[in-house]
C-alpha cells in the first residue's frame, strides 16, 4: 500500500510549472497526524508499505513528518513492513533532518532540473529568484553524509533542448543513487517540433549511458529495462491513499484537493461507492488509443485522470501533444532494447 500524505499547502518557492496552483499556509496538525496513523495501520498490508510526505514544501511541517514515522516506527500494530519518503526543494534541509532520514533509512528525493541556468529558469522563490545556489547546499549535505537519495528532473517545452546535457551536470557533480525525470504534464507549449527536440535528447542521453562507467549509467532510472513495464489499471483509492492537510482521501497526487475525486476522509474511511464512480468516470477511451501499439506503456492512455483534469485547461491538444511525446519516447526505448 502507497500512502501519500500532504503534510502542508504552504511552499518556500514559486516554480513556474507548479501544478499546485492554488497554495496557502495549511498544514497538518498533529491531532490530525494522530489520526492519519491510526488509518495507516489500519490499511496497511503485511507486505511493503510506502509512506511518502508531499507538500507544497513538506519540510515546512517536519516537525509532523518526524511525529509520523517514530509512532509508526514503535508502534505495535506494525503487520508488514515500513518504507519512508519525501520529496522536497532541497533548501530547508538540515543536519538533524539528514542524521534522523539517515537512522530512520528515510529516502530523500531532491527537486532539481540540472544545471544552474535551466534550474533557475523555473524554479523561483517568490521574489522570482533563482534557487539553485541553494539547493546545491542540500545537494552537498547529502553528499558529505552518505546518505541514499534520488534526483527528480522536471523539463518542459522550454528546458527539453537541455535535457541531455543537465542529465550529464547531475550524474557527474552528485552522488545520487538514482536520477529520474519528467515532463511538465501541463504545459501546453509542446508541439511537433519540441517533440523532435525531445526525440533528439533521448538519443543523446542513450549515446551518453553507453560511454560512461555501468555503476553511473544504471543511475538513469528512465532509461532502465526494469523499469519499461506495461501499465496497469489505475489503483488510486486501491492501493494507493492520497491524504491531504484535513485528512481527506483522494486517488492520487494529480487530483488531490479537487474535490470531484474526493473518495473519503480518514476518520470514517475510503467510500467504495464514490472510488468506484471515479474509475468509472476514466474508463473514457481514445480512439487512438485501441489501435497505438504503445498503448500498455503509455501514461496518457491509462491515466485518464491527467486527461480529465487537462483537458478542462488545455483541450485536445494536450491530449494529442502527450500522445506524441509518449510515442516518441516509448519508440525510441523500444528501438533501443529491440522489443
Amino acid at each position: 500500500m502507497l500512502f501519500n500524505i500532504w503534510v502542508t499547502q504552504d511552499c518556500n518557492l514559486s516554480c513556474k510549472y507548479c501544478y499546485e496552483k492554488e497554495k496557502s499556509k495549511k498544514n497538518m496538525s498533529l491531532q490530525t497526524a494522530d489520526t492519519v496513523i491510526e488509518f495507516i495501520l489500519k490499511y496497511q498490508t503485511d507486505k511493503t508499505n510506502q509512506v511518502n510526505f508531499h507538500g507544497g514544501e513538506p519540510l515546512l511541517n517536519w516537525d509532523v513528518i518526524e511525529y509520523i514515522i517514530r509512532q509508526i516506527i514503535q508502534s505495535s500494530l506494525k503487520k508488514g513492513r515500513f518504507r519512508f519518503s519525501f520529496t522536497t526543494n532541497g533548501i530547508l534541509l538540515t543536519d538533524d533532518i539528514v542524521c534522523f532520514s539517515k537512522e530512520k533509512d528515510v529516502l530523500i528525493s531532491i527537486s532539481v532540473d540540472g544545471k544552474p541556468e535551466t534550474h533557475d529558469k523555473k524554479r523561483v522563490d517568490r521574489n522570482g529568484k533563482g534557487t539553485y545556489h541553494m539547493v546545491e547546499e542540500g545537494l552537498r549535505r547529502l553528499d558529505e553524509s552518505e546518505i541514499r537519495y534520488e534526483i527528480r528532473m522536471t523539463y518542459d517545452s522550454e528546458t527539453i533542448s537541455e535535457l541531455a546535457c543537465n542529465v550529464k551536470f547531475l550524474l557527474e557533480n552528485f552522488d545520487c543513487s538514482c536520477l529520474r525525470w519528467a515532463p511538465d504534464y501541463f504545459d501546453c507549449g509542446w508541439n511537433e517540433e519540441k517533440v523532435q527536440i525531445f526525440a533528439k535528447q533521448y538519443r543523446n542521453i542513450i549515446e551518453y549511458q553507453k560511454e560512461i562507467k555501468r555503476e553511473l549509467a544504471e543511475k538513469i532510472a528512465v532509461l532502465n529495462r526494469d523499469n519499461f513495464n506495461k501499465l496497469g489499471k489505475c489503483c488510486g483509492g486501491i492501493t494507493e491513499m492520497n491524504i491531504d492537510t484535513r485528512g481527506e482521501l483522494y486517488p492520487c497526487t494529480f487530483a488531490c484537493g479537487n474535490e470531484a475525486f474526493l473518495i473519503g476522509n480518514i476518520r470514517e474511511g475510503p467510500d467504495v461507492g464514490r472510488i468506484n464512480r471515479v474509475h468509472n468516470t476514466m474508463q473514457k477511451g481514445y480512439p487512438k488509443c485501441v489501435i497505438c501499439k504503445n498503448k500498455d506503456y503509455c501514461v496518457g492512455s491509462r491515466c485518464k485522470m491527467i486527461n480529465y483534469i487537462e483537458d478542462a485547461c488545455c483541450g485536445n491538444t494536450y491530449i494529442e501533444n502527450l500522445c506524441k511525446l509518449s510515442n516518441a519516447e516509448i519508440t525510441l526505448l523500444r528501438k533501443q532494447w529491440m522489443l
